[in-house]
């Protein structure tokens, strides 16, 4: 059982930096997700909403640009990155973060900061080290990036992605739209809003369409139009609240739901009346998904193996009004004894290496390995297997993930359909962002997506 993080905040240091700070400490110890650690921190810190924007930005910036404040920090030091106790690197990636990108922040005041900082920390001995790598950034920082320029490793610092990691970009999409995807992971997500639409009264206006319309318009009423846009399915917000105050959050009138992630459901199109069931479905977006597709009419059942997880699933629909979905928490990688092929339309939306989604997951590049893949792969193809035999003949099947890799996706279908020929039959396949995996000119809403795979499978009667 996890305790919760309660940093005692040191007043010689601001409460935003201080929980940057200790933040990016536990990351450098290995705790996974950074998301959970930032959120516990700024919790039990009860940080104000200013306070968490900006600690949120410090972490964020810094594990974006990780590689390149690191060989700044190699660079300006005498004895290189190596010689110095791992919380002062720490406190210098901080400081130059903000020195290199903050622009609002005061030269001086990140100077006096970090220096406060190097106190409260007990590292006063060395205060004067990271004093006089700050103040002679500014003036360094050309130089600087023009080593990295002629670097070996120029990408790789570039953009902070692993070498691994960029060999398999280069190989998958060519040089160019390699790097072009690199640096895209280092651009801030855009969040976006879904409505839920079917609890509009039907009389009024009939149409699916009419409602879905009549849904974004409350939606840009609600938050203000001058701080959200749409593309006609979801709304796109860029306020500074933290989206669980929205209100349109907490009321259930919407939930959050990049386009990319919608695709899946899309595919499998969920009728009403039918039989639907959601697997791996935390956190629930496309159980809430379905959910509003069906209108109340028929069954759907939300399955994950995670009973903490498929918790939130279930605290999702409730604040959404679906208080008729059924969950279920089963390990579904064994066989489903009970599974009597009745479904209409089975989605699976396998655990993956999540390559599509380094954006919004800035920690998870540090943290795969090149064995993840095939390891995933595996487990996606058991997944797809046993989901398989909840199809009715005549049914459909969607198997999607948020990752880029073959092996996680099309090889994993074909392996699968290479075993059931005679039964299965691969209907569409999509891949998101298209722009990475062809030649055509996308709009600008779609290069703001995520990452995804999906494939439409349908069974013979």
């Amino acid at each position: 059982m996890n305790r919760k993080r309660t940093p005692k905040l040191n007043t010689r240091v601001t409460p935003a930096r201080w929980v940057a700070f200790r933040t990016l400490q536990d990351f450098r110890k290995g705790q996974k997700f950074i998301d959970e650690i930032l959120h516990d921190y700024a919790d039990s810190s009860r940080l104000s909403r200013e306070d968490r924007a900006l600690s949120h930005q410090l972490v964020y910036g810094v594990l974006r640009n990780l590689y390149r404040l690191d060989f700044w920090i190699d660079r300006m030091s005498s004895k290189g990155i190596g010689s110095l106790p791992e919380s002062i690197v720490d406190a210098l990636r901080l400081g130059l973060f903000q020195l290199a990108f903050l622009d609002r922040i005061p030269a001086h005041a990140v100077v006096d900061e970090s220096v406060r900082l190097c106190d409260a920390i007990s590292m006063g001995p060395i205060k004067g080290l990271v004093n006089a790598i700050l103040r002679r950034f500014p003036g360094r920082r050309d130089a600087l990036e023009a080593d990295i320029e002629r670097d070996p490793r120029q990408v790789a610092i570039q953009t902070s992605h692993p070498d691994w990691l960029i060999d398999w970009a280069n190989h998958l999409f060519g040089k160019d739209r390699a790097e072009a995807w690199l640096r895209h992971n280092n651009t801030p997500p855009r969040l976006h809003l879904a409505p839920i639409t079917s609890h509009f009264p039907q009389a009024p206006t009939p149409s699916r369409s009419e409602r879905e319309a009549k849904a974004i318009r409350r939606l840009l009423e609600a938050i203000g139009e001058g701080e959200a846009k749409t593309d006609g399915e979801t709304v796109t917000w860029e306020g500074g609240l933290p989206v669980a105050e929205l209100g349109v959050i907490r009321s259930g009138q919407a939930y959050v739901q990049d386009p990319a992630a919608r695709q899946a459901v899309k595919l499998l199109e969920p009728k009403p009346g039918e039989t639907v069931y959601d697997l791996c479905s935390a956190p629930g977006g496309k159980t809430l998904q379905i959910a509003d597709l069906l209108e109340a009419q028929g069954k759907l059942v939300s399955v994950d193996s995670n009973v903490n997880r498929l918790k939130q699933v279930s605290e999702n629909l409730s604040r959404c009004g679906f208080d008729w979905v059924e969950t279920v928490c089963r390990d579904l990688t064994r066989d489903w004894e009970e599974a009597n092929q009745s479904a209409d339309a089975v989605l699976v939306d396998a655990p993956c290496t999540g390559l599509g989604t380094l954006r919004r997951k800035v920690d998870l590049r540090y943290r795969l390995k090149p064995s993840d893949v095939e390891e995933l792969a595996k487990k996606g193809l058991s997944l797809l297997e046993n989901a398989s035999r909840l199809v009715r003949p005549g049914g459909r099947l969607v198997f999607s993930t948020c990752t880029l890799t073959l092996e996680e996706n099309e090889e994993t279908v074909r392996r699968f359909l290479s075993k059931h020929s005679k039964e299965w039959n691969l209907v569409r396949e999509i891949k998101s962002p298209a722009w990475l995996f062809s030649d055509t000119e996308d709009d600008q809403s779609e290069v703001e997506t995520d990452g995804s795979y999906c494939a439409l499978l349908s069974r013979a009667n």
